[in-house]
């Protein structure tokens, strides 16, 4: 009971950790690009993306003119099956104006990717689209994060069945034990029918309710993601097959329950592949490695959980010495591939140790580290009862020769119950570790969500006297050919603004930057800012035909 307390305290953790989805792909460049003003209107709009995605049944491109008018024409693709691409064409006769591109699409890694870009033709104020932003449904996504962490817990508890099928045939008599393989195999099922399901509201941007709308569902099922889910229902289906023969009072081993075993490696394989492995270059290896921590994962925490809900209750001598210190072997053994394979793929996902500590994907990997640290600790105390009390039998001597005789001596009370402790509590803190791997497959990788924060808009400010002050804005906050925009703000109109950008410790500069009017307080133009660093930018502010103000401001680009 207090273990099945102990599972649903942490789904309702799991609830409150679960935050919106974040994209996974990012936008890195646009033609037109965002905030660009043009001289005359382009004939097709396009949008590149850092990694690969697909436009699918549920993805679009559309563009409209500043009524809100549809101009493109519909026929939105990935130009020349560049699946880093994706364009519309523009009808033709286009006038001045604002136009908005906005977006939707699906990422290499199953996770939707939607924003805005806009762009003027001609003269007239602009407004900045939001490029990336996910244009998802809060609900749905929280949801989705929940239905993951259910599929990872399932995997945990079906990892135990290994003792049943080899240390353990008793354990197939034992009802309890019989219940938690059960409770596995049908919780991983949930798992991966609700994703399945919820795919397709998630990756659209709708609500629940969505959640059996045949065309959704249809979308779902002619993606990689779909497919792999299905392919992980059919593995759950043969599997249960097995437990069917295998799982029953008076059941024996048989040679081939090794089938349960391939099986358990192509469930593991899917898991992999569905996720971030299936976009990380080298993709094999990517995904090798994260399915042998999954699997070292299950075999760990699937056994604690069968060790602690079924063989401890049993209080049987002989099975405790046979049984306890096989699992601390392989408990052993499992830590050795988690952190191995933990170490390989945290870094290929936080990238740098600057993205460590400045983004969440960072600071979950610090905290999952943590949690394992604490788990080793806990493991180590349980590994010591095992190695003292319970790894061999006592020996006594007959009185009248020195033949060694095995006395069926069961462990006191107080050790069993230090090792019961020991191991609810591993079972609690891998628990809370497979909640952190739920939410880290919902966020973007640190190296992601860093170049993210990089992109960012940077600004600088100044006074310009007379309660005046004028700000200077670049997008993106990374070097390159950035959009500046000057706004000044606590005057009247401008009669015109010019500006030089130079960056000192590269000496570069000064580089003249043309800046055209888009309101009555606010200029911008395009600059090369070539080099990351700071960026002194020169202005003149003219008010009047007689009346101007130099200042300067810097900008830090990344």
């Amino acid at each position: 009971m207090a273990l099945l307390v102990a599972l649903a305290g942490f789904l309702g953790l799991g609830l409150v950790l679960a935050a919106p989805a974040a994209a996974h792909a990012t936008v890195a460049s646009a033609d037109p690009a965002d905030g660009s003003r043009l001289q005359r209107a382009p004939s097709s709009v396009t949008i590149t993306f850092d990694e690969g995605v697909t436009l699918g049944r549920v993805g679009y491109l559309h563009v409209t003119d500043q009524t809100g008018a549809r101009v493109d024409t519909g026929a939105a693709s990935q130009p020349g099956g560049d699946q880093t691409r994706i364009r519309d064409m523009l009808r033709s006769g286009l006038g001045d104006g604002t136009y908005t591109a906005s977006f939707r699409v699906v990422s290499a890694d199953s996770h939707p990717v939607a924003g805005t870009i806009r762009f003027v033709v001609g003269d007239g104020a602009l407004v900045r689209g939001s490029v990336g932003a996910s244009g998802g449904n809060g609900v749905t996504e929280s949801v989705m994060d929940v239905a993951r962490w259910i599929s990872y817990a399932g995997l945990a508890l079906l990892g135990g069945v290994w003792l049943l099928l080899t240390v353990w045939p008793e354990g197939r008599d034992d009802r309890r034990a019989r219940r938690f393989a059960w409770t596995g195999w049908a919780v991983t099922g949930v798992g991966a029918l609700a994703e399945a399901l919820l795919q397709g509201p998630y990756t659209a941007g709708a609500g629940p309710q969505r959640l059996f709308d045949p065309s959704l569902v249809d979308a779902t099922l002619h993606t990689d993601y779909g497919q792999l889910h299905s392919a992980r229902l059919l593995l759950l289906g043969l599997l249960g097959l097995i437990f069917a023969v295998s799982l029953r009072v008076d059941a024996r081993p048989a040679p081939w329950e090794g089938i349960a075993g391939l099986l358990g490696i192509g469930i593991a394989a899917t898991f992999s592949a569905a996720g971030h492995p299936g976009t990380t270059s080298p993709t094999t290896l990517s995904i090798v490695l994260d399915m042998l921590h999954l699997l070292a994962m299950a075999t760990w925490v699937g056994a604690l959980v069968m060790l602690l809900g079924a063989v401890l209750p049993r209080r049987e001598p002989a099975e405790l010495r046979r049984v306890v210190p096989v699992v601390s072997t392989v408990a052993f053994t499992s830590v050795v591939v988690l952190a191995v394979t933990g170490s390989y793929n945290a870094w290929r996902g936080v990238g740098t140790i600057h993205a460590v500590f400045t983004t969440t994907y960072g600071l979950l990997v610090v905290g999952k580290v943590v949690l394992f640290v604490g788990l080793l600790a806990v493991a180590a105390v349980s590994r010591r009862v095992v190695r003292t009390k319970l790894a061999r039998p006592r020996l006594a001597y007959a009185n009248t020769d020195t033949a060694e005789t095995e006395v069926e001596d069961s462990p006191s009370d107080v050790d069993t119950e230090r090792l019961r402790r020991g191991v609810f509590v591993e079972v609690v803190v891998a628990l809370v570790v497979l909640g952190l791997t739920a939410v880290l497959v919902a966020r973007p990788r640190g190296k992601e969500d860093l170049a993210q924060q990089y992109r960012e808009p940077v600004s600088a400010s100044t006074t310009l006297g007379g309660g005046r002050t004028v700000t200077v804005t670049a997008d993106p906050g990374t070097h390159g050919n950035v959009d500046l925009t000057v706004d000044v703000s606590g005057g009247a109109r401008l009669t015109g603004v010019t500006a030089n950008a130079t960056q000192t410790a590269k000496r570069i500069g000064p580089v003249p930057v043309r800046l055209t009017r888009a309101s009555a307080l606010t200029y911008d133009g395009t600059a090369p800012l070539t080099v990351a660093g700071p960026w002194r930018i020169d202005l003149v502010v003219s008010t009047s035909e007689f009346d101007a103000v130099t200042t300067a401001v810097t900008l830090t680009l990344h």
